[in-house]
């Protein structure tokens, strides 16, 4: 096999890219994975708490950076760039990574997960605006601050909790009539007494010059008003990383990637995994043995091509 020439191309270096690089490595395929981050958006999860077999959790970054070298140990490649164009042609998958350099591979899968969704509201993308309390948080530390934790899921009740051992004051802001997190991360939020939640609240804009400096918000009862705050973080909502994906596939009308019971796409060899694809449970678990049952479909699709 030429270099540049593999069995099996992954996009995605998060759980479930790193899972499907170890089976695919121990299936005996040649494979190349592409990401610039191990463990993807792990770093953004403060403690790992669900994850079978960490008692008390495991930090995000932690289990990403073992994955990431447990793949690296099974054989696998990473040029540690981001796959810019995956595309098809003479029965191969080609991909083009950051450093122009092309790789091809008759079999590929897809594991490249979400982005954080940008809020469309005036002034949301002048400084201040956040989307990882781990990396930015410490910037507010020993400032008095007040921050706004916009959205709430998981993600958002993870920001909310870091936060409020940095700042004086967290406001939780949801839209909806409830949180949607997990209940037990909902009942450590409602433990911590410099964290206020505001329910049935719509974000509506940001103030500041030139820097964030009050968030303005909406509800069914009241005007919209504006809160003094010195930063924001939102975890309001995602959106599947496809814009590197140049052949077509069926997806959801969210831009979700559908997949058949072999985690197959429309598209014959090429596969998705994780949280990019059309699934009910976005977590890590689920992302990695999509990762491990994604290779070994890959491996047959291999076997037979």
């Amino acid at each position: 096999m030429t270099e540049n020439q593999y069995d099996l191309m992954i996009a995605g270096t998060g759980p479930a890219g790193l899972t499907a690089a170890i089976y695919g490595q121990r299936l005996g395929m040649k494979v190349v994975v592409f990401g610039d981050t191990p463990g993807g958006n792990l770093y953004m999860i403060e403690t790992l708490m669900n994850y079978p077999g960490f008692i008390g959790g495991i930090a995000g970054t932690q289990f990403g950076v073992a994955t990431f070298r447990q793949a690296q140990e099974e054989g696998a490649e990473f040029p540690m760039t981001l796959l810019e164009k995956l595309s098809h042609t003479n029965n191969r998958f080609a991909g083009i990574d950051g450093n122009t350099s092309e790789f091809s591979a008759p079999v590929a899968i897809v594991a490249s997960g979400r982005k954080p969704k940008i809020l469309e509201v005036p002034n949301a993308d002048k400084p201040g605006m956040h989307f990882c309390s781990i990396c930015d948080g410490p910037l507010f530390r020993n400032k008095n601050a007040t921050l706004a934790v916009v959205g709430g899921d998981n993600m958002a009740g993870q920001h909310a909790l870091t936060l409020a051992r940095i700042a004086d004051r967290v406001i939780l802001i949801h839209a909806g009539d409830r949180l949607k997190m997990e209940a037990v991360l909902h009942k450590k939020i409602e433990t911590k007494e410099n964290i206020d939640i505001l329910l049935n609240t719509e974000v509506v804009g940001f103030t500041g010059p030139d820097h964030i400096n009050g968030i303005i918000v909406s509800t069914k009862q009241e005007e919209k008003q504006e809160i003094p705050i010195d930063g924001a973080f939102t975890a309001f909502g995602w959106r599947p990383n496809i814009d590197m994906l140049k052949i077509p596939v069926e997806t959801t009308s969210e831009g979700y990637i559908k997949t058949d019971e072999k985690l197959m796409t429309s598209f014959p060899g090429l596969f998705a995994a994780g949280d990019v694809r059309d699934t009910d449970m976005w977590q890590v678990i689920t992302a990695c043995a999509d990762g491990a049952r994604a290779a070994k479909y890959a491996s047959e699709f291999l076997e037979a091509f």
